[in-house]
């Protein structure tokens, strides 16, 4: 059986950052002033603080409605999910999408306001972590949840 060699590896992930900023030079020289890939290493630099740039860049770009890169943002990070070992993944997992999440809060609506970027892999890894932090009820409709909420209230209060 061949077994493919992920593109993007974990010990490699100077090769990630690359593809990540790829094409997108605003975020490329974002980038550049907080972090040197020239000498990247894992024993003196700490990739999981690093993406933190990377997602801070993404909620200000996004409060600010300047979401033009995005599209090729989000199909590089496709593109490194689907093709990276398990650590990449949950690298892009963790490190950026949480940190996306957590930087801009429901400020930037985070549950759905992305939807239009996210790939079909990255989208359900988006989703799975929202998921697995706040459960599934985010996934109802707010009028159902609030009807829903009443019905229970209405059963609760019928039980006293």
């Amino acid at each position: 059986m061949n077994v493919i060699e992920p593109k993007y590896k974990y010990k490699e992930i100077e090769k990630v950052f690359e593809k990540l900023i790829s094409g997108n030079a605003e975020l490329t020289e974002h980038f550049a002033k907080e972090v040197d890939l020239s000498d990247y290493n894992q024993e003196d630099n700490l990739p999981y603080v690093d993406i933190g740039s990377i997602s801070r860049f993404i909620v200000e770009n996004k409060i600010e409605n300047a979401t033009s890169d995005f599209e090729l943002f989000f199909e590089n990070v496709e593109e490194i999910y689907k093709n990276g070992d398990k650590d990449v993944q949950n690298f892009i997992v963790v490190g950026l999408f949480e940190g996306i999440q957590n930087i801009g809060g429901k400020e930037i609506e985070y549950y759905k306001s992305f939807n239009q970027w996210l790939k079909p892999e990255t989208q359900e890894a988006w989703n799975g972590i929202i998921d697995y932090w706040e459960g599934t009820e985010w996934r109802i409709p707010k009028d159902e949840r609030k009807k829903r909420e009443q019905e229970i209230q209405k059963i609760l209060n019928n039980k006293k």
